[in-house]
Order: C-alpha cells, then sequence, then structure tokens
C-alpha cells in the first residue's frame, strides 16, 4: 500500500497521530510579506502528517489586526496558493490548525492595521 506508515512490527499504525516537538517556522517578522516567497525552502515540509499547528506570538504597538493567510505549495507548477486566511484581532498568543496532508505549508503575513507589530511562529507536526 502507497502512503502508509508503519510502526517498528511492519503494522499499520492507521490512525495513530503521533505529533513533533515545536519548532521555529518564522521569528521575528515586522512587516506584511509583499509576494509569496520564490521557493518551497521556506515552508514546512508536512510530509506524513495530516496536520500543522501554528503557535503565534504577536506584540505590537498601536496594534488593530493582522491577517494571515495559509500557503500550500504545488510542485509541479512550482507555485504558492493560497488557503484560509485568519484576522487577529488581538496581540497575545494564538493558534491555528491546518489540514495539510503532507504538503509543504507557509504562513504569510497578509495585511497589517496599526503602528508596528512583531510576530514568531512556531509549529507542530501531527
Amino acid at each position: 500500500m502507497a502512503n502508509v506508515r508503519l510502526d517498528a512490527n511492519g503494522l499499520s499504525k492507521g490512525f495513530v497521530y503521533e505529533g513533533t516537538a515545536p519548532l521555529v517556522h518564522r521569528g521575528a517578522i515586522a512587516a506584511v510579506d509583499a509576494v509569496d516567497p520564490g521557493d518551497a525552502s521556506g515552508g514546512i515540509d508536512t510530509t506524513g502528517y495530516r496536520y500543522c499547528r501554528l503557535d503565534l506570538n504577536l506584540t505590537g504597538v498601536g496594534f488593530q489586526s493582522l491577517t494571515v493567510q495559509a500557503l500550500f505549495w504545488n510542485p509541479r507548477q512550482g507555485k504558492w496558493f493560497g488557503g484560509a486566511s485568519r484576522k487577529l484581532e488581538a496581540t497575545g498568543q494564538h493558534a491555528l490548525v491546518v489540514e495539510a496532508r503532507g504538503t509543504t505549508v507557509f504562513l504569510k503575513v497578509a495585511s497589517f492595521s496599526g503602528t508596528s507589530f512583531s510576530l514568531s511562529v512556531d509549529y507542530s507536526l501531527s
């Protein structure tokens, strides 16, 4: 069978979800992403996992709102495709879950309203 995760005994894991430890996706972001990344090198490789949890730590001065968008890499076309977006209207810690299904994912800062902001993003897979 293709794309089946096996345990140490060669048995299908079925619907067992194994999580990964959090890692940094993007750090110290202080500006809107004017364009999509040029390639997949800065994305999160979710091969073998269904979900990607994104933990956002957001601070700001004169903060009104910040919109983030999940991007999905299409390796055949060599382009990013936009997925769902989320508008955050408060600073603090926020968590987003993206159903990635093994694709490469990137969190884009789509828009900002306010004086200044700082965003860092960690991720974990399950």
